[in-house]
């Protein structure tokens, strides 16, 4: 005796896309709904009794919405009661109340298989991780030597190693954490290698730009190196949320813009209302070897010729300070 055959599947999946449950279908109509005398029953509720059928008829296979009044979203068109979808040539996503389906008929197509990602060995693997690590390193030991005093060094780079580690550690945790809550695998590498390569990105656009702010006396590509800044950690943001959200690619992206711009805004109001000027430093502070200056040096007569602009301003604030318009008082 021949089995009957599958003409579909109504499938019941979870947020991560992994089928929870399904109904092979074998003949239409089939109805779906919290009722028990539904096909499949959906335990949800913003579902109703009777809430959508999948039918057939001369134009093909549709799904009809029921009365109900949440209605159903069929790859992304809300359909109200009484509207009607055709299912065409590629499996079509219901979203009813808080769950999530799919109706794949037989005649679809199955999406290829996907291969697995197993490195031929351990330093294929390992092997781009502990580089960029030891770039990290090295560009985090070298910093804090050249900013601790030569007495206190090795303090400051054990100190500064240990922050490093166990900061590294507690944010890679973290994420892989929430990666195995949403996504049932940790992603611990992938997190690792995101940290490792936003952070060494962002080390070397810093210095980048210092550089070049002192090379070509271009002092606004120092000031605005937060803009970089924040522009680096929201790519990075976005690929450690790709490994928890990987179904929503253009939603993260968004959320990533949206973070570096309102982080870019806030910034400069700040700069504007403490410093009276949009950029960061008050003046270029960081120096490099001589052999590093492109710009012409300014002879002392150009340079104390450039400073009388400065005049204006700084009999304005003495004025101001004179008068007690900045908040203090002269006492005699």
């Amino acid at each position: 005796m021949s089995a009957v055959p599958t003409i579909a599947l109504l499938e019941v999946l979870d947020r991560d896309d992994h089928v929870k449950h399904y109904l092979p279908i074998a003949a239409w109509p089939v109805t779906a709904g919290r009722a028990l005398d539904n096909d499949i029953v959906l335990d949800d509720a913003y579902i109703a009794a009777h809430h959508f059928r999948v039918d057939a008829d001369e134009s093909g296979v549709f799904v009809q919405v029921g009365e109900t009044i949440n209605g159903l979203r069929a790859d992304d068109r809300l359909l109200a009661s009484g509207e009607r979808v055709n299912v065409g040539d590629v499996p079509l996503r219901l979203e009813v109340g808080d769950s999530h389906l799919c109706l794949r008929l037989a005649h679809h197509a199955l999406p290829p298989e996907q291969p697995l990602r197993k490195p031929g060995s351990f330093w294929a693997a390992a092997g781009p991780t502990i580089a960029a690590a030891v770039a990290v390193l090295a560009v985090l030991l070298f910093t804090t030597w050249l900013d601790a005093d030569p007495d206190d060094s090795t303090r400051a780079l054990g100190a500064s190693l240990l922050t490093m580690v166990v900061g590294a550690a507690v944010w890679c945790a973290g994420w892989s954490l929430v990666s195995k809550i949403f996504t049932r695998r940790s992603h611990f590498w992938w997190h690792v290698r995101v940290m490792l390569l936003g952070v060494l990105a962002i080390d070397l656009a810093g210095a980048a730009l210092h550089l070049i702010a002192f090379s070509f006396s271009l002092p606004a590509a120092s000031d605005f190196t937060f803009v970089f800044v924040y522009a680096l950690v929201a790519v990075m943001l976005y690929f450690h949320v790709l490994g928890v959200e990987p179904r929503k690619p253009s939603r993260i992206k968004a959320a990533a813009v949206g973070m570096f711009v309102a982080g870019t805004v806030l910034s400069l109001w700040f700069n504007q209302q403490n410093r009276d000027q949009l950029g960061e430093e008050l003046y270029m502070s960081h120096l490099f070897p001589p052999a590093l200056r492109v710009a012409k040096p300014q002879d002392t007569a150009t340079f104390v010729k450039g400073l009388a602009a400065l005049k204006p301003t700084l009999d304005d604030k003495a004025r101001k300070r004179e008068s007690g318009d900045d908040g203090e008082t002269d006492e005699e």
